[in-house]
C-alpha cells in the first residue's frame, strides 16, 4: 500500500478551499513559506504540478482539481468519524463556524443562546462571520448560517427560528416639523433613509387589505448598518424601516414612533445549514437551543 503524507493533503486542501497560501498559513499556524514548500513537497511526491499560481487566484490542473475533491471527502469522512464518537460519548466539541448577518448582534435573543451554547459546551469553540449572503457552506466550512428573509430555492437544509417584526419609525421631533404618514403612500415626500441590502430595495413593502404593496421611495440616505439608520432617526434625521430587536426600546421609550402599524409585515429567520445525512452534533445542539426559546 501506498504511503502518503496526510499533512501535506491538509496543506494543499486547506490552500485550494481558500483560495490563498497566506489564509491557509493563518488557520493552520504556519508561516506562508512552509506551505509552499508543503504543496512543492506534495507535487513532487506525485509527480505533476497541481496548482498554477498567479498573482490574484489559485487555479487548479486537472490533477490538482481531482485531487482536491478527494481530499474534501477524505476530512470530511474524518470529521464524521469524530462526530459519530463524540455522539456517543455526548461530547460537543472542536469549532463551530457560524455566519450570519451583523445587525443580529444586537438581537439579545441570539447572542444569549451563543452564550448559553458555550457555557453549556465548554470545548466548543464558536467562530462568527458577519455576511448577508449564505454562500457556498461546502467551500467555506460553514456550519450554519442565521438568514434574515425569505429563502431562495437551495439545497440546503433550513429551520425557522422565529418571526421578526417590522417597524416604519421617526422621532418626535422629525413628526412635529414634517407630519406623520397615515397610509403608505403618504411617505413619498418624506426624508426616508434606507438599508442598503433591504430586501425590497428602494421600494418598501407593506400590507394592505391582505396584498403586498410596495412604496418606492427615493431615500436621501443609505447605510450597511440596520443600527445607525435607528441611531439618525433618533436623531430626528428622517423615517427609516427598522427591525424589531433593534427599535423596540425606543419605542416604549418614546424616543421614536411607530407609524402605519396596520401595514406593516413580519419577516423570518432561518437557520441554514447543509443537507448532510449526518447533521454534525454541533450543530444540531446550536439548532435545538435556537429553536427551543
Amino acid at each position: 500500500m501506498k504511503t502518503m503524507n496526510l499533512n501535506l493533503l491538509a496543506t494543499f486542501y486547506t490552500v485550494v478551499m481558500n483560495n490563498s497560501f497566506s489564509v491557509a498559513a493563518d488557520k493552520l499556524c504556519l508561516s506562508k513559506s512552509v506551505i509552499s514548500k508543503h504543496v512543492k513537497q506534495l507535487e513532487h511526491e506525485l509527480r505533476c504540478s497541481l496548482i498554477q499560481r498567479t498573482t490574484r487566484q489559485i487555479n487548479l490542473t486537472e490533477e490538482g482539481q481531482f485531487l482536491y475533491e478527494r481530499c474534501a471527502e477524505i476530512f470530511d469522512s474524518v470529521d464524521k468519524c469524530y462526530d459519530f464518537i463524540d455522539e456517543r460519548k455526548d461530547i460537543v466539541r472542536g469549532k463551530l463556524r457560524v455566519k450570519m448577518p451583523a445587525v443580529l448582534e444586537f438581537d439579545d435573543f441570539i447572542t444569549d443562546t451563543f452564550a448559553r451554547l458555550l457555557s453549556t459546551y465548554p470545548e466548543l469553540e464558536l467562530d462568527l462571520i458577519f455576511d448577508n449572503q449564505i454562500g457556498d457552506l461546502i467551500h467555506e466550512q460553514v456550519d450554519l448560517v442565521l438568514k434574515i428573509g425569505a429563502l431562495e430555492d437551495s439545497s440546503y437544509k433550513c429551520k425557522k427560528i422565529k418571526n421578526i417584526g417590522t417597524y416604519v419609525v421617526a422621532s418626535p421631533a422629525y413628526l412635529d416639523k414634517h407630519g406623520s404618514p397615515e397610509k403608505p403612500l403618504d411617505l413619498i415626500g418624506h426624508k426616508c433613509m434606507n438599508y442598503t441590502h433591504c430586501l425590497t430595495k428602494d421600494k418598501w413593502m407593506f400590507i394592505d387589505d391582505g396584498k403586498e404593496i410596495k412604496i418606492e421611495i427615493s431615500p436621501f440616505l443609505q447605510l450597511e448598518s440596520e443600527s445607525l439608520l435607528t441611531r439618525y432617526a433618533l436623531k430626528g434625521m428622517g423615517i427609516t424601516t427598522t427591525l424589531d430587536f433593534i427599535t423596540e426600546s425606543y419605542i416604549q421609550s418614546g424616543e421614536l414612533v411607530s407609524m402605519l402599524n396596520d401595514f406593516t409585515w413580519k419577516t423570518e429567520l432561518y437557520a441554514v445549514y447543509p443537507n448532510n445525512a449526518v447533521i454534525p452534533l454541533k450543530t444540531r445542539k446550536l439548532i435545538d437551543l435556537l429553536a427551543s426559546t
